[in-house]
C-alpha cells in the first residue's frame, strides 16, 4: 500500500469544512499553527486513513501480498504502531509541517503576483510583433 501517496491526495483534497468536525484546538503550542483550520483537517483525514481496517482488507483478498504483520483486526494504525511507535506522531508533525509551509509558500506567492504580472507585460512589450 502506498500510504504516503494517499496521505498527500487527501491533504490536497482538504477543505475548512472538515477542520469544523473537530472543536479543540490540539496545537496551541505548535509553530506551524498558523494554519491551523488546515492543519486541523489534513489531521482529521490522517485520522480516518489511520482507522481503515487493513486487516479485514488483508483477508478479504488473499492473493494479494501486502509487507508487514497484518492481523485480523488490524487497523493500518495498529500495523503502522507495530513497526514504529513514535510513527503517528512522526506523520503527524510531518503533515502539520507540510501544510503550514504550503500555507507560507501561498502566502507569499500571492505577495509575488503583482510583480510578476508586470514582469509578465514586459516580456510581452519586449517580443517583436
Amino acid at each position: 500500500m502506498k500510504l504516503p501517496i494517499i496521505l498527500a491526495a487527501a491533504a490536497l483534497t482538504t477543505t475548512p469544512a472538515l477542520a469544523q468536525q473537530t472543536d479543540e484546538d490540539i496545537w496551541d503550542d505548535d509553530p506551524y499553527a498558523a494554519q491551523d483550520e488546515t492543519v486541523l483537517a489534513v489531521d482529521s483525514i490522517i485520522g480516518v486513513l489511520l482507522d481503515m481496517p487493513i486487516g479485514r482488507l488483508a483477508s478479504i483478498a488473499p492473493n494479494v501480498e501486502i509487507e508487514g504483520d497484518i492481523r485480523a483486526g488490524d487497523t493500518v494504525r495498529d500495523m503502522m504502531l507495530r513497526d514504529n511507535p513514535g510513527a503517528e506522531e512522526e506523520l503527524r508533525g510531518k503533515a502539520r509541517m507540510a501544510t503550514a509551509m504550503i500555507g507560507t509558500m501561498l502566502s507569499e506567492f500571492e505577495t509575488l503576483l503583482p510583480e510578476l504580472e508586470r514582469w509578465g507585460e514586459r516580456l510581452g512589450e519586449s517580443l517583436p510583433e
